[in-house]
């Protein structure tokens, strides 16, 4: 059933890559380190279990490029990560309408860029975004709100889901 005609419709959350990258960052991998943090990553994976934790293919893509811990941990969940269809397609194209064109061209010509398919997902999935970038032109959360889909840092997300330690 569409979420749009469910009664009750669950909370859902998008996470983009610089989220799943703080979680074990390479350049300091004891942040939240499993041994440590258990609660974390359990309920992170009962929320992809349970599909209220997702994320787009092209985010895959760019966490497979460190080939690093968090890779290896986004491979063991990847139930979580989205193939593309045809309203993140409809949406890519409305979200690219608000970059600002220079920046868009030089951002869509690397190899991997996951932030437009965030967005787009997020609006097909009536989805809140997790994300850990500035609230600057051009980035997560500026174009988000164009859209009305609310965007959280990792750690507000935390606390959303309760998430206490």
């Amino acid at each position: 059933m569409p979420r749009e005609l469910e009664l009750f419709p669950k909370t859902v959350y998008c996470i983009d890559t610089s989220s799943l990258i703080n979680l074990i960052p390479p350049w300091k991998k004891d942040v939240y380190r499993r041994d440590v943090f258990p609660t974390i990553w359990e309920k992170l994976e009962s929320m992809i279990k349970n599909e209220e934790l997702i994320s787009p293919l092209e985010v895959y893509e760019e966490i497979k490029i460190g080939q690093d811990e968090i890779y290896e941990w986004c491979k063991n969940n990847r139930k979580m990560f989205r193939d593309v269809d045809e309203c993140q397609i409809q949406k890519f194209q409305d979200v690219e309408k608000q970059y600002d064109k220079n920046y868009w061209e030089n951002e869509i010509n690397k190899p991997r860029w996951a932030d437009p398919w965030v967005i787009a997902l997020s609006i097909c999935e009536r989805a809140i975004i997790v994300a850990d970038e500035k609230n600057v032109a051009n980035r997560i959360p500026s174009i988000s709100v164009v859209f009305e889909v609310r965007c959280l840092e990792l750690l507000d997300f935390f606390k959303e889901i309760g998430i206490k330690y």
